[in-house]
């Protein structure tokens, strides 16, 4: 009988836990399998939510970790960063807070959709082009329109999961954060 995954997901917003929600469904974690900590809407910078919890994410995912079934996600947007950047900020929280840093073998997923989700939403829903340096938000001139499709749900965390694979064979060229990530979260197991 195969064991059954249970994920610790931290992230930054609604949209991203929808996000993560979906995929997990796909990947068979349902919702008694997994616990969302996501940032409160209009609390502050979301990223820096995810920053400041990353530790206490770590400690709560360690306490179990002698199960290999359990694993922890972590997402949080690249924005102006970017992938390195994001991940370095990380560890350095590890680092101050004198615990070990995450191990290549440990389940442990950091996925940092770069500029954010949208652009994977957008990317996925097969809006063309899209590149990793625009805000596709509402509030944005150059990504108004894919804001709007993603406020309106035409574009959506559901749609997008659904196109989750395969990957398009431009992916890499064109969101490299999502490549990026899709070799990411095979270290969670599923």
């Amino acid at each position: 009988m195969k064991k059954r995954h249970r994920l610790y997901v931290l992230c930054e917003d609604a949209l991203h836990q929808r996000f993560v929600e979906r995929l997990a469904d796909r990947w068979g974690i349902g919702p008694r399998q997994r616990k969302i900590d996501a940032s409160p809407k209009a609390r502050g910078s979301a990223a820096q939510y995810v920053i400041e919890r990353y530790t206490e994410a770590v400690r709560q995912w360690r306490v179990e970790s002698h199960d290999p079934n359990v694993g922890l996600l972590v997402v949080i947007d690249g924005d102006e960063h970017g992938v390195a950047r994001r991940r370095q900020q990380l560890a350095q929280r590890l680092k101050e807070s004198k615990l070990e840093p995450i191990a290549p073998s440990d389940p442990v997923a950091i996925v940092v959709p770069t500029w954010h989700i949208e652009t994977w939403i957008a990317w996925l829903c097969g809006h063309r082009p899209v590149d990793e340096q625009t805000r596709y938000k509402e509030d944005d001139a150059a990504g108004y329109a894919v804001g709007r499709k993603i406020t309106c749900g035409e574009y959506s965390p559901q749609r997008a999961v659904a196109a989750w694979t395969p990957p398009a064979h431009d992916e890499q060229t064109h969101v490299p954060a999502l490549t990026e990530a899709r070799r990411e979260v095979g270290r969670l197991g599923v």
